[in-house]
């Protein structure tokens, strides 16, 4: 390196490369959409290890460089727009690969490997263009690029490079979040780095559930993603945990709730929880109730899912929208989800299944059995009825008849959010805007709702 501070720069990243190679371990555990893998990526240490150090050694020891490898740079330095190309090329593989096998994402801080991996390849961009490069050559390559017809398309090439790593750097970086399909690739490393980590040790996202003591009031929400906090990264500003500070000493809020969950799910797992931790068995019990509890009967084109389309996995595309977020934004949340009419189709499904007589004959029974069990363990049930956030008034119909229902049996009590709701602006409401989960605020309206009916009926 001719350079003081290319020469400095090159062996503090042989360094690093040596030091995080140390650390890394002989297998690693990679998580992807498809499923988690245990692979043994890191035979690759040693040898690059190997000729990092005995390469940096060498030209820290001696002023002769290696002649081959002088001579197959000054061969590629000849001709500059070609050296341009594979200085292009060679960064977009290594970053590439690096984020296609690590997904790096906010909320997961860079394992060892991947920091060993990075320095080498750090390294080896130092050394493509540093090493036994002089002035003069530097020079003259500069004065044929000014003349190469070459120069404008790895202009091009290099602002559009610049432009779609910038924007998966930002992506990965400050847009870690969910849609409400479950579609896209923020999604899913929104759940990795979010909402896995706050699970307890019953498989719910949730704090471990309080020990019995006297004067305990024990409280069970059961529901789907809206109880779960699907989108809301801080699982201390869900409804149940925000409902659990409301209520103060001598409250305990257990949340039996997964993503997907349905009416038909609702009883088995209440059951199970508390079979779990017996004989914890809950004084109250909140069932959180939204349109799609009822999407298990729906199949074919009543199916509300089938509204939107899914990409191919298996096709070269169908990859490289599903390992890179500018693709998969691009993709799901411009072509997919700007076509409002994919969304109200979604919901008056929704509505119109709770209107079939035919569907709700086959429905209500699960919501009976629910509240059998609620009598069979002289639990006081709350049920909360959530509307489509961005369609309230259409939801009406569909949550009246559930409300009726449950107004129908014994110790129960009905409250809908939907005038609580309807006093705020849509986006308001919403978690983000291409998600119509509940927003921090909507959950904060639930908790404050459930706080003033429990303390209603003590």
């Amino acid at each position: 390196m001719n350079s003081r501070f290319l020469s400095g720069l090159w062996l503090l990243l042989a360094l690093g490369a040596l030091i995080f190679g140390l650390q890394a371990g002989p297998t690693v555990t990679e998580a992807t959409p498809a499923g988690t893998t245990v692979l043994a990526p890191t035979a690759w240490i040693i040898p690059a290890l190997v000729i990092i150090l005995g390469l940096t050694g060498l030209n820290l020891v001696s002023a002769d460089r290696p002649v081959v490898l002088a001579r197959l740079l000054r061969r590629l330095r000849e001709r500059p727009a070609l050296f341009w190309f594979v200085i292009l090329l060679y960064l977009t593989l290594a970053v590439g690969w690096w984020v296609y096998r690590a997904q790096p994402t906010n909320g997961r801080l860079l394992t060892p490997l991947e920091l060993c991996y990075l320095c080498a390849a750090g390294w080896l961009f130092v050394f493509l263009i540093g090493y036994d490069m002089t002035s003069p050559t530097l020079r003259t390559m500069g004065g044929k690029l000014a003349t190469s017809k070459a120069t404008g398309l790895l202009l091009m090439l290099t602002t559009a490079l610049v432009i779609f790593w910038g924007a998966e750097a930002y992506l990965r970086i400050f847009y870690i979040t969910t849609d409400a399909y479950g579609f896209t690739a923020m999604n899913y490393w929104w759940y990795q780095n979010f909402y896995f980590k706050d699970l307890n040790s019953l498989g719910y996202r949730d704090y471990e559930p309080l020990p019995d003591e006297p004067g305990i009031t024990r409280i069970a929400i059961v529901g789907d993603s809206f109880t779960a906090g699907h989108g809301i990264s801080n699982i201390d500003e869900t409804f149940p945990q925000a409902l659990e500070k409301l209520l103060g000493q001598g409250y305990d809020v257990n949340t039996v709730a997964q993503s997907g969950w349905d009416s038909i799910d609702h009883t088995a797992w209440l059951n199970a929880y508390y079979e779990n931790i017996a004989p914890r068995q809950p004084q109250v019990v909140v069932l959180s109730y939204y349109l799609n509890d009822i999407d298990y009967l729906l199949t074919g084109e009543a199916d509300p899912n089938t509204a939107f389309d899914f990409l191919d996995l298996n096709t070269p595309g169908g990859w490289f929208v599903l390992n890179f977020f500018v693709p998969n934004y691009i993709y799901y949340n411009i072509a997919q989800f700007t076509q409002p009419a994919r969304n109200t189709n979604f919901t008056d499904r929704l509505i119109r299944a709770h209107q079939d007589d035919a569907i709700w004959a086959q429905h209500e029974p699960y919501l009976q059995q629910f509240h059998q069990w609620c009598a069979d363990h002289d639990a006081r049930l709350i049920v909360m009825l959530w509307p489509q956030l961005a369609a309230i008034p259409q939801s009406q119909v569909a949550l009246q008849r559930v409300s009726d229902f449950f107004a129908a049996q014994s110790n129960t009590t009905v409250v809908n959010l939907s005038p609580l709701l309807e006093a705020y602006p849509t986006r308001d409401l919403l978690v983000n805007r291409f998600d119509s989960h509940p927003s921090v605020l909507a959950n904060r309206i639930a908790a404050e709702a459930l706080y003033e009916t429990i303390r209603a009926g003590e």
